[in-house]
């Protein structure tokens, strides 16, 4: 008979012994993998929410500035199938954060005030400041206020129709390195 050491006493595992020491691995492991909540959101809120059947498709490419100087840049977006907009406004007190997360889509952030610290699936940081962009994808990844003031953030989402903005993700085994749960 197998037998499971406790704290200060031994307990006899008969053959429900084993149900429940297999219990206790999943419920550990279900715990390692559960998401963190978001925490420190002091402004939530959705600004405008919108469809655009059948995808985005823009090719944009400009080769000279106003003024006639030279200074190319492109925009390529492709988006096929009904699509998802949304434009968000968050802002984030400090050591507040997101929760490790992933989106059906791509998010584009820009910073107002404050910064936030940025973390990928990898849980390698990038901060951003105030007047700064950063974008989200499907990976897990998890942003913080590492600050001593409010992060303001102005988001905007393109995302698979039907879906949700936000999925909950578990943490990735490095996030033990990281002040994100």
């Amino acid at each position: 008979m197998t037998r499971f050491v406790g704290w200060r006493r031994s307990v006899p595992l008969g053959k429900s012994g084993s149900g429940l020491l297999m219990a206790l691995a999943v419920l550990g492991l279900a715990v390692k993998v559960w998401a963190t909540p978001p925490v420190g959101f002091i402004v939530n809120e959705i600004l405008a929410a919108a469809f655009a059947e059948d995808g985005v498709s823009q090719h944009i490419q400009l080769n000279k500035n106003p003024d006639g100087t030279k200074m190319p840049w492109q925009l390529q977006l492709q988006v096929q199938g009904d699509t998802d907009y949304y434009s968000q406004h968050l802002v984030l007190a400090p050591g507040g954060y997101s929760g490790w997360h992933s989106h059906p889509g791509l998010l584009i952030a820009g910073v107002k005030s404050g910064q936030v610290d940025f973390y990928d699936a990898k849980c390698r940081r990038r901060t951003i400041g105030a007047g700064q962009v950063y974008t989200e994808n499907d990976e897990v990844h998890a942003i913080i206020n590492t600050g001593g003031v409010d992060a303001d953030l102005y988001i905007s989402y393109l995302i698979k129709h039907g879906q949700p903005r936000r999925r909950d993700e578990g943490a990735p085994p490095c996030a033990i390195d990281t002040p994100i749960p």
